[in-house]
């Protein structure tokens, strides 16, 4: 009975001391097949994810992830290769594409040279009016020399060319997913870092790593799960829990909030995005060119950048501030300074002596621009300009972008170190984007003229003539450049900004 019982006790005691070694054990075998996961806090809702449709920010920070182009960005701003390893230009009217072999979009099939003539030629059809049309303006053909090489043949030269090729919006799809959905708004069948997992409108969009990525040892990470949080004291509260490991992050008052607390990293450079104020050129009194100007002369860009950011920008002229090769100082520029008898004098030659209301488009997410249009609000008042504000869902204020349904709108544009690039698209008579139906011949000429320059200070010579111009003429006035900020928890590494607020490098980033 003593021998049963001592048994009975080593048993017990055996059981007690073993069970735990096991399950640490299996704790550390689980703990090695945890995945790694970076969540990405955002304040708004991707609208669609077709990279040939779509023009919002915050789609493009999706797209991002889940598509490549011929070319691309680096954290530097300097064009580096993508899908294309290598290129040859013999001459200024063609270019030739020599394309990485093995890449695979995420349903499998391998990328060829037939998919980026698909890609280039789906964006150039009128009927797929892709805002990135107007960067293949002048390409006449696109042609596939074998599997893996392409090339394009220009009419004219086209001095931005290669800069235009790192758009999202030109990103290499295949024709299959397109005909089987209809377009890609839906889904995503790209060759990026990541896939598209699940997509919780207004909540969450989870993608998952791509196996088969063509950079060896990238993603680092399993998943990227997008979260999205309008309220920027909740993007950076769930920074500091660690409920987020990246936010982006545009309020100037929650980045200095930031920047003054231990357990987070702020990342910071100056933007080349440019925060515009325009107006549908076709509806009275914006139709006339006074008012335009009356309007101009009555904003202060540095109060602006002060009440609505925080000082976190830097006022500019029609190219952002960061292009340093192109930008004019606003010094250099008309109408850049506030004057309001001068301001005054233009509304009463108009004929609005006691001035008039009309209506400014915005939304309280930061690309529509809320903050800004109180401030513009404000100082309108000075020359006895009523600006009544039509606050909508975001959702509604990019329907009324692509209708051109405003009196007038406060918008964040894409800006580029190219100028050709973000230019045309936005102020040519042709431009994709030209949503103030803007046209004038000056313009349009300068605008040719620049883009056929191949010579840098023949360019800057014309550049400089169509900053002053477009500043006179005000079919939108530029205001600012915001700085591009995002804060991270400390335990992400690897990650680096790129100043048009690409996420690209969340390939590269990593726990720790």
């Amino acid at each position: 009975m003593k021998t049963h019982v001592s048994k009975m006790v080593v048993a017990i005691i055996l059981t007690v001391l073993i069970i735990p070694m096991l399950g640490a054990a299996g704790t550390q075998e689980v703990a090695k097949d945890v995945e790694k996961v970076i969540t990405i806090g955002v304040d708004q809702e991707a609208i669609g994810l077709d990279p040939h449709i779509v023009t919002a920010f915050s789609s493009h920070r999706r797209l991002d992830l889940l598509y490549n182009k011929l070319v691309r960005l680096d954290e530097n701003l300097v064009v580096v290769p993508d899908l294309a390893e290598s290129w040859d230009i013999p001459n200024n009217l063609t270019y030739i594409f020599h394309l990485r072999k093995g890449v695979k979009f995420h349903n499998g099939r391998e990328m060829v040279a037939s998919d980026v003539k698909y890609s280039l030629e789906r964006v150039m059809d009128p009927k797929t009016a892709s805002p990135g049309r107007s960067y293949l303006a002048l390409v006449e053909s696109v042609d596939v020399v074998d599997e893996y090489t392409v090339k394009l043949t220009l009419s004219a030269p086209l001095a931005s060319l290669l800069d235009s090729l790192t758009s999202n919006n030109i990103s290499i799809v295949p024709k299959e997913a397109v005909e089987a959905n209809g377009n890609l708004q839906k889904v995503a069948v790209g060759t990026g870092p990541f896939m598209l997992k699940e997509w919780v409108a207004d909540n969450s969009m989870t993608l998952e790593k791509n196996s088969n990525y063509f950079i060896k040892g990238a993603p680092a990470v399993d998943k990227v799960i997008f979260r999205v949080i309008p309220e920027a004291a909740s993007l950076l509260a769930g920074v500091k829990s660690g409920e987020l490991d990246i936010a982006t992050i545009n309020d100037g008052a929650t980045i200095r909030q930031a920047k003054k607390t231990s357990d987070v990293v702020v990342m910071s450079k100056p933007g080349i995005n440019v925060r515009t104020f325009g107006f549908n050129t076709t509806r009275a009194p914006f139709t006339d060119v006074r008012v335009r100007q009356a309007l101009a002369l009555t904003l202060d860009r540095n109060e602006i950048v002060a009440m609505a950011e925080f000082g976190m920008g830097t006022p500019s002229g029609p190219i952002p501030v960061a292009a340093t090769d192109w930008a004019l100082p606003l010094d250099k520029l008309p109408m850049s300074t506030p004057n309001y008898d001068k301001a005054k004098a233009l509304l009463k030659e108009a004929g609005y002596p006691n001035g008039f209301s009309f209506n400014i488009v915005c939304s309280a997410t930061y690309e529509g621009g809320l903050d800004v249009a109180q401030v513009i609000q404000s100082q309108l008042k000075n020359i006895g300009v009523t600006a009544n504000l039509e606050v909508v869902e975001w959702g509604v204020y990019i329907d009324r972008w692509v209708k051109r349904d405003f009196d007038s709108m406060v918008e964040i544009r894409g800006g580029s170190g190219e100028p050709d690039r973000f230019l045309y698209r936005t102020i040519h008579s042709t431009g994709g984007v030209n949503n103030f139906l803007f046209k004038n011949g000056e313009v349009d000429r300068l605008l040719d003229l620049g883009r056929s320059q191949t010579v840098p200070s023949e360019r800057k010579a014309t550049y400089n003539d169509l900053q002053k111009v477009l500043t006179e003429q005000a079919p939108l006035i530029f205001l600012y450049s915001p700085s591009e900020s995002h804060v991270l928890n400390k335990r992400v590494t690897g990650f680096k900004q790129v100043g048009n607020g690409s996420l690209y490098y969340v390939t590269t980033a990593e726990l720790q």
